[in-house]
């Protein structure tokens, strides 16, 4: 189910065709990992990832760069014994989607959801907080 939605996510913002049933994306993925295993793609989208935050030399890209060494222990200790390369079986009657979940969306991406407003302080300058490379600093 979650693959499910994940993929149709991805699809979506990247405007390629929907999925419409479960089954349909099952058998999608099911022929994307003929010729190159799962593992391989979680792997890949890990090592895409830390290369990425590697370069953000700030405690963001250190406290990423965690998260991502977490992810992959994740992987190595626990999904990667239990991949089954999406061969399973569904039980069709269970599985219940959201209608907006298969609707592609118009218009240049996805909403953001609420845009949040911070307090302006003198001559427009946005006051709070701002993380710099040297540390934390109160603007």
């Amino acid at each position: 189910m979650f693959t499910f939605r994940a993929h149709n996510a991805v699809n979506r913002r990247l405007r390629k065709p929907l999925q419409t049933t479960l089954d349909e994306c099952m058998k999608t993925l099911q022929n994307n990992v003929k010729t190159r295993i799962a593992v391989n793609y979680r792997i890949s989208y890990l090592d895409h990832i830390q290369r990425y935050w590697r370069s953000w030399q700030d405690v963001t890209g250190i406290v990423a760069l965690k998260k991502i060494n977490e992810m992959r222990k994740i992987e190595i200790t626990y999904v990667q014994p239990r991949d089954s390369n999406f061969n399973v079986t569904l039980v069709p009657d269970v599985v219940v989607l959201p209608q907006d979940s298969l609707e592609p969306r118009d218009g240049p991406g996805e909403p953001r959801g609420p845009s949040i407003s911070l307090p302006r302080g003198q001559e427009g300058v946005r006051a709070g907080f701002r993380i710099t490379a040297s540390g934390i600093r109160l603007r």
